[in-house]
Parts: C-alpha cells; structure tokens; sequence
C-alpha cells in the first residue's frame, strides 16, 4: 500500500515548540485516559480547536503523537518528562530526523532529502518555483498557491528563526539563496538512536557507510553529513560501544547490536546514563 503523503502539515502557522509543550505535559499527565478529545485539549491548553489541531499535526509529524492517537510516542513522552520546553540540543535533532526523515512529510522530508543536497542553492521563491514544477498536476492550483506556500514558509522559519534555529541546519546568503551546512557535532547517543531506529524501519541490523549519505530518510542525509563526515561519526559510536564499525577485508559498514534499540540511547541521553541492552523486546526503533 502506497505511503499517504501530506502537503499540509502547518496550516498556516509556525512551529512554537512552547505552545507544543503545553499540549504534551497535558497528554503525558493523561495517559491512562483513552477517551481524551481534541475539544478536551482546547479546554485544557486555552488554544482554540483550530490551533489544537494544528499543534497535533505538528506533533504527529516530529513523532511525539500518535498518528491516529492522542497518545503520546515513547519518545514523546521521554521528551515531557525530561526537557519540559522542548529545547534541548539532542531533543530538536531527534525532532529533525523524525520529521525530515518522514515520507509522509512531504515538503518537510523533499526539502532535507531532495531540494537542499541535490539542487544549485535557491532563495525563497526559487523553492517555491522548484516544488511547484516538482508538483504539477499531483494537487490543484489553490494548493500549489496556497497550501504550498505556507509549508515552505512554516520550513524555513523554523530553521533560520524559530525552533530548529539552534541546530544550525538552514543558512541564508545575502543575495538570500538557502543552503544547509553539514552536521559536525551530533549528541552521540541521538546519533546512535537514529541508527538504530532507521535500521528497525529497514528490518537490518548492518548499514553500509558510503551508501548512508545518499539514501533519502537517511540519518546522515537529512543531516547532511558527507560520506567522511559520517564515517567519523561511526567510529565515534564505535569506540564507544554503541555499535561496531567494521573496516577491514574490504568491509565499509556499521553492525548494529541485536539487543539494543533506539529508544534505548534516547533513555540513556535523557537520563544521563550509559545505554542499556533491552530484554526480549520485540519492538523495533523509537517510536
């Protein structure tokens, strides 16, 4: 069955990662409530039901909220009860691969995967132009006008002002063409975590190093980390006993650990702690 993709994630509106944790401290506290309602959050948070829906959307598409739920992901309710404004470094990374990583995101996942790696630098109307031809003929012109717009928009203020801005993802030039620059610096045990949740998604335990960079939804790709980039990183988690790297006899690639997943290093980096091998679990990534 073909992934469903979705234009409209924003609706209009900016990501506020403050009005966001307001929703997921209340859908934490109520976990054990199967019957809460959309209209429960407007009274509860103050939003108007517009705005309610709107910030569950966005929270869907970073992977905190359930896509067809009100309850909270395991990484989402990680992130309620250990980084309350949703501002930590290793948060907003994980939040970046979730989203950019997501087909079903499509502006999202296509500017990450497709406009920023594969294309000459563009400046906002050039993106606009870019996705519009991308498009053509898959939504009507309202959308293309409207719709379309806005996402683009929603992207590129979250990274050059608003939540992901911290991240240091999206440049602006000053003729304002957009570029991203690579991601030297990731929190090694979110790096370790996205591994291994993009390996569960794939049903592998081995990723090959120089093909990483490519592959859409990558860890490596919506991060934009080149081949040499990566490679360092994956020593790194190597040494550190997250993973194995294996480099000898011709071998370019990362052996992940059948025993660990990747809500395991995201425990581990909320709580300050070394990675723990999880017992007959069968359940794959961080979801």
């Amino acid at each position: 069955m073909p992934i469903k993709r979705k234009l409209q994630i924003s609706n209009g509106h900016y990501l506020r990662l403050d009005q966001l944790a307001r929703l997921l401290h209340f859908l934490n506290s109520q976990r054990a409530d199967s019957s809460l309602t959309m209209a429960d959050l407007e009274t509860e948070t103050g939003l108007p039901i517009r705005q309610v829906r709107n910030r569950i959307s966005m929270a869907r598409a970073l992977r905190i909220c359930e896509e067809k739920t009100l309850y909270l992901t395991s990484f989402g309710a990680l992130t309620a009860e250990h980084d309350s404004f949703i501002e930590a470094k290793g948060t907003l990374e994980y939040m970046h691969y979730t989203a950019a990583g997501d087909l079903r995101n499509l502006i999202w996942y296509e500017v990450f995967n497709t406009l920023l790696p594969d294309e000459p630098a563009k400046d906002y109307h050039g993106w606009i132009n870019y996705f519009r031809l991308a498009l053509a003929g898959q939504y009507t012109e309202h959308s293309l006008k409207k719709h379309l717009t806005q996402e683009i928009r929603f992207v590129i203020e979250a990274y050059l002002d608003g939540s992901f801005q911290k991240l240091d993802l999206l440049n602006r030039a000053a003729d304002g063409r957009l570029y991203r620059r690579r991601y030297l610096n990731p929190e090694p045990l979110v790096l370790a975590a996205m591994l291994y949740d993009y390996a569960g998604n794939q049903r592998t335990h081995t990723l090959q190093v120089g093909e990483m960079p490519q592959i859409p939804g990558a860890p490596p790709r919506v991060l934009g980390m080149d081949e040499s980039t990566f490679r360092q990183q994956a020593l790194k988690l190597h040494e550190k006993g997250y993973l194995r790297y294996e480099g000898t006899h011709n071998l370019d690639q990362i052996r992940l650990k059948p025993d660990y997943q990747g809500i395991t290093f995201l425990q581990a980096y909320y709580q300050n702690t070394e990675p723990q091998a999880m017992v007959a679990s069968k359940n794959k990534g961080a979801q």
